[in-house]
C-alpha cells in the first residue's frame, strides 16, 4: 500500500511540475508575441482615438523621454516598444511640439516628429537666433547714438 501511494504520489507531483512549467512557457511565449507585435506591427492605443495629444521635445531629448511622455499621455502602449522602433528606424526626433493622436501607429507617430515642419511651434534656428541678437545690438546702439544726439541739443 505504501509503494501505491508513493508512486501516485510521485506522478502527481510530476504532473505538477508539467503543468507550472507548460503555463509558464505559454505566458511566456504570450508575452514574446505581444511584445514583439508591439515591436514590429503597427498597433494603436485605439482606433477610435482621436483626441489630439501635444507632445514637446525640448533640444537634447531622447526617444527615452519622449517615449514616457507618451506613455503617460496614453498615446502608446510600451515605452520600450516605442524606443526600440525609433532605434531600429534611426529616427531623429527634432524639437518641437507635435500633435499626435492615440489612433496613431508609432510609426507615423516618429514620422512626425522626425520632421520640424510638422511641429505647431517652431522652433529658432541657431542662424535664426544668432541673427534676433545681431539685430537687438544693433537696435540698441542706434537708441544709445540718438539718445546722446538729443541729450546734446
Amino acid at each position: 500500500m505504501k509503494k501505491a501511494l508513493s508512486a501516485f504520489l510521485g506522478v502527481g507531483v510530476n504532473v505538477i511540475i508539467y503543468v507550472v512549467a507548460i503555463f509558464i512557457l505559454f505566458r511566456a511565449g504570450a508575452f514574446a508575441y505581444d511584445f514583439s507585435y508591439e515591436v514590429f506591427g503597427e498597433p494603436v492605443v485605439s482606433e477610435y482615438a482621436d483626441e489630439e495629444v501635444r507632445i514637446e521635445i525640448q533640444t537634447g531629448e531622447g526617444s527615452r523621454t519622449v517615449a514616457k511622455e507618451l506613455k503617460e499621455k496614453g498615446v502608446i502602449n510600451s515605452e520600450l516598444a516605442f524606443v526600440i522602433k525609433a532605434r531600429l528606424g534611426n529616427a531623429i526626433l527634432m524639437p518641437g511640439t507635435y500633435i499626435v493622436k492615440g489612433s496613431m501607429s508609432a510609426d507615423e507617430m516618429l514620422e512626425v516628429m522626425s520632421d520640424v515642419t510638422n511641429s505647431v511651434v517652431q522652433q529658432k534656428t541657431a542662424e535664426e537666433l544668432a541673427a534676433e541678437t545681431a539685430e537687438s545690438a544693433e537696435e540698441g546702439e542706434t537708441a544709445a547714438v540718438e539718445g546722446e544726439g538729443e541729450g546734446g541739443q
